[in-house]
């Protein structure tokens, strides 16, 4: 045997018994072992270190870099852009309403090098621009490494380590071992609040979540046939076939399928080809066991679909599978408890927040985790401005959030939680970081006339003197279909 420093091993408590390979608990007793203790090194030094390289966390990253903080992106996958690459999501909703753009800066400029790839359409007045995954990795990673960000792939967070109120380290896992980070500021990108939560500043889960999502592509498809469904979104709405739901609904109401949502059929870049969201289940992503079996039985669910499309729709006829999400789709789990709760309120009647550092205008649409049918659809006539202490955990020195686990209300979230308006959060968490880095910020204290300036000098548009007496909003009891 080789030399070196012996292997620590983990302690089992008293309440566990060994049978060969296998643990086995005395009954109605609690299992635990004791993990040794052991030094963690730390791998490197840095200005920002963002956890998550989805829609938020890459341009997070991206804002950091370009206002001269030396930043990290540590991301799970070997990709970046999260549930729009991961997934397959797509549209990115919205830029624009009311033939009005309320995004740019840097998401806007991402997009439009997909673009120029051949990988998005920008041009649409609705503002929901399609993607393609494949091309939008490429364009993201370009962006990342020529704004000189280090990215890390392949890499977990697991922990990290506290000065009281501030992360010193985060701590991650991957094939090289356990190490830490170091960094002054950090950005919790990983959508469930990983980071806010093992630094022990509060959050909250919902009783009722939104459900999760497969998504997946077809090819074989007729695509002329379907033409009537590929005309751009309408306030916000994507069209959705009223003979195929009508169908889809009865097939599921005898028991042959499960519950489903829209579906949205996008056409996908080439003739033949259209992206689906389609199906639905009610799960937990932050519960391991549950979010296992919610990816199993949506599988299953996904090639049940793909028999009943062929056999029920003659457009459908001759399709196969080009792709699905290498996991689900992700809508909602953790919300931090921030400085400002983003409410319903907030989304119908614009607020003149001073703190602006992103815009929303999305319908207010929660998918229903029991049902076929979206709840609460009611559409904003203005867009709406998110400020900053939405992003920013109570109690926070040096960490901040972008994307899905802000600090909302679920009508709230049922609008604000859209990919688009994740990309601006991300600016302006991203540009908030290293403005403290270079001049001592906190993000619980945070200036906002100097984070405002910079963001507009970097074409984000955080205008909030703009708010109006809007229009009524448009209140919906059913999502809209459309025939032939």
């Amino acid at each position: 045997m080789g030399g070196g420093r012996p292997a620590a091993h983990a302690h089992v408590s008293t309440n566990q018994k060994i049978r060969g390979n296998r643990m086995s608990t005395m009954s109605g007793e609690n299992v635990s072992i004791r993990e040794p203790s052991r030094e963690v090194p730390v791998a490197g030094s840095y200005d920002v270190v963002v956890c998550g390289g989805g829609p938020s966390g890459l341009i997070a990253a991206v804002a950091a870099a370009r206002n001269g903080a030396k930043t990290l992106l540590i991301e799970r996958y070997g990709f970046v852009g999260g549930m729009s690459t991961s997934a397959l999501v797509t549209p990115i909703s919205e830029f624009r309403h009311f033939g009005k753009q309320h995004i740019g800066g840097i998401p806007f400029e991402l997009l439009k090098m997909a673009a120029d790839l051949g990988g998005a359409n920008v041009t649409l007045e609705s503002g929901n621009f399609p993607v393609n995954d494949e091309i939008l990795k490429l364009a993201a990673q370009r962006l990342l490494l020529e704004s000189g960000v280090t990215l890390l792939y392949h890499t977990w967070f697991a922990d990290c380590a506290m000065d009281g109120n501030r992360v010193t380290h985060v701590i991650v896992q991957n094939k090289a071992g356990r190490v830490a980070y170091e960094a002054k500021v950090f950005i919790d990108c990983t959508g469930d609040a990983d980071l806010v939560r093992a630094a022990g500043f509060p959050t909250v889960k919902g009783e009722v979540l939104q459900p999760a999502s497969l998504w997946f592509q077809l090819g074989g498809v007729d695509t002329d046939a379907l033409a009537y469904l590929f005309g751009d979104a309408v306030d916000g709405m994507l069209p959705v076939s009223d003979v195929i739901r009508g169908r889809l609904l009865e097939l599921n109401a005898q028991g042959d399928i499960p519950i489903f949502g829209g579906p949205w059929i996008n056409k996908f870049f080439h003739d033949g080809m259209v992206s689906i969201n389609l199906l639905r289940e009610a799960t937990d992503a932050s519960d391991p066991v549950w979010f296992t079996r919610t990816e199993c039985s949506l599988r299953e669910n996904l090639h049940l679909i793909i028999g009943i499309l062929r056999r029920e729709f003659p457009e459908f006829r001759n399709c196969w599978l080009a792709k699905s999400g290498i996991q689900t789709g992700v809508r909602e789990s953790y919300h931090i408890v921030g400085l400002y709760k983003l409410r319903k309120d907030d989304i119908l009647v614009p607020k003149a927040f001073p703190d602006t550092i992103a815009k929303g205008a999305h319908v207010i649409d929660i998918h229903a985790s029991d049902s076929n049918e979206q709840n609460d659809l009611v559409i904003p006539r203005q867009e709406y401005n998110v400020p900053f202490r939405c992003l920013v955990p109570k109690g926070s020195v040096n960490l901040v959030t972008a994307g899905r686990c802000l600090s909302a209300d679920g009508p709230g979230f049922g609008s604000v939680r859209v990919m688009a308006t994740c990309m601006a959060m991300g600016q302006g968490a991203g540009t908030a970081a290293a403005l403290s880095v270079e001049h001592g910020y906190s993000m619980s204290r945070m200036n906002f006339e100097h984070l405002r300036e910079t963001l507009i000098e970097q074409g984000a548009v955080v205008d909030f003197d703009n708010v109006i007496n809007p229009e009524a909003p448009i209140e919906l009891l059913e999502y809209p279909a459309v025939r032939a």
